[in-house]
């Protein structure tokens, strides 16, 4: 991995930039490159309204208010957003509100999912949910052009805030490596794991393209949001070869070929990163100091042993959910190639043996998603899905009930509940 490059973040003290609306947040697109390195002060204000008065407080010296439960609702701002048509709703839900993104802009729902709050504009917004920042409950997610829908990629700046809407601080652009729709994790180091993408001269050749080609790169970043710098950049071309992709070559040189497709990106239980590619169908668990590649698992190359009915492809949202057990949302295709319905999937990992089982699966018959989705353990047990390119939310009990289906009017790349 390459390490502690240029800064790209920015921590905002309160008061320094200004709320568009109730409860809605005034950022705008990431700077260019040569404006990411900007003094702190002048980075402020650039990110925000460009009549504001810049903020003298330090990146550093922002350590979250008390934390509270729940976000604080504004009307004005959920008026933007639209109703979900509630379908299922019984009792042994999880208590708690419902994030989702639509058109121009993402949302949080209360239980019954009549919407409290919104984010919208002229953007596209995914992957709001809450998180902790220094101890302290906050929002993200991210805002810019482009969008995961159908294979897709962004180009953008996340975002974090308080729970009550006062801006925390921004992720953007370093050099031509922007900020990517798919991945915003925060770390119990108060790190960032990014996404980004960038489009690279690449010899084609060797899979049948051609050989003044161009590869759209895939990056896994985790940037120290205090600081800005860039403590870690893996580039999947330098570990995973071309011949690994399942998607289809571009004809044209002038086509960019999107062989890997980064999509998720965790934290293993022995502080490591486990990364998925959509377009390789497996998942790598990489050495978070080396960039190293422990081992594969799915795929054409992969390091274990996989039993049939584990066999995942296309999916999102890997992490683990205990020491050997990984959840992910199985899409099962990509809208040209179906392998099976979709589902969440727990793949039991045995690195000893070097196999890997099915330890459980969670579907709804019929639901065939080809991009995007989502899978969350809540507190109690149960298990809350957004079936991505089907737009839907679903509920499941620990043992697979529907607690709670809902229809959405456009899909949500991910979706929570917290």
């Amino acid at each position: 991995m390459q390490g502690k490059l240029n800064r790209r973040s920015v921590l905002l003290g309160a008061g320094s930039v200004g709320l568009a609306g109730a409860g809605v947040l005034a950022v705008r697109q990431a700077a260019s490159p040569e404006r990411t390195n900007a003094s702190a002060t002048e980075r402020t204000a650039a990110s925000a309204d460009p009549k504001a008065t810049p903020s003298s407080a330090s990146a550093s010296a922002w350590t979250g208010p008390t934390t509270p439960t729940a976000v604080v609702p504004s009307s004005a701002s959920a008026a933007r957003a639209p109703q979900m048509a509630v379908r299922v709703n019984k009792t042994g839900v999880f208590s708690g509100q419902i994030y989702f993104n639509f058109i121009n802009g993402a949302a949080i729902a209360d239980p019954d999912g009549r919407p409290v709050w919104a984010v919208s504009g002229s953007l596209a917004y995914t992957d709001l949910q809450l998180q902790t920042y220094r101890g302290a409950n906050v929002l993200t997610w991210w805002q810019g052009t482009g969008g995961p829908g159908g294979g897709g990629t962004g180009v953008g700046t996340d975002v974090l805030t308080t729970l009550s809407h006062s801006p925390v601080g921004t992720i953007g652009a370093s050099g031509p490596y922007h900020p990517d729709t798919h991945e915003f994790r925060i770390t119990p180091q108060n790190t960032a794991l990014i996404t980004s993408f960038a489009t690279i001269p690449y010899d084609l050749s060797s899979v049948g393209g051609s050989r003044d080609g161009q590869l759209l790169n895939a990056y896994c970043e985790e940037v120290d949001i205090a600081s800005g710098t860039v403590l870690h950049r893996w580039s999947a071309i330098d570990h995973v070869p071309l011949s690994d992709s399942y998607v289809q070559v571009p004809t044209s040189a002038d086509s960019p070929f999107d062989y890997f497709h980064i999509n998720s990106i965790s934290i293993t239980p022995d502080n490591h990163l486990l990364v998925s590619s959509r377009h390789t169908c497996a998942l790598y668990k990489i050495d978070r100091t080396t960039g190293q590649v422990i081992w594969t698992l799915g795929g054409k190359s992969s390091s274990f042993t996989v039993a049939p009915d584990a066999v995942f492809g296309f999916q999102h949202h890997a992490v683990y959910e205990d020491a050997d057990t990984i959840r992910l949302f199985d899409d099962g295709s990509d809208g040209l190639t179906t392998w099976h319905e979709s589902r969440v999937a727990w793949i039991r990992v045995d690195t000893g043996n070097n196999t890997a089982e099915l330890a459980n699966s969670m579907a709804i018959p019929g639901i065939r998603s080809t991009a995007m989705g989502s899978a969350q353990r809540l507190p109690n047990g149960n298990v809350f899905v957004s079936w991505g390119m089907v737009p839907r939310l679903t509920e499941f009990s620990s043992s697979g009930e529907v607690l709670f289906d809902a229809e959405l009017d456009y899909p949500s790349y991910r979706g929570f509940k917290f």
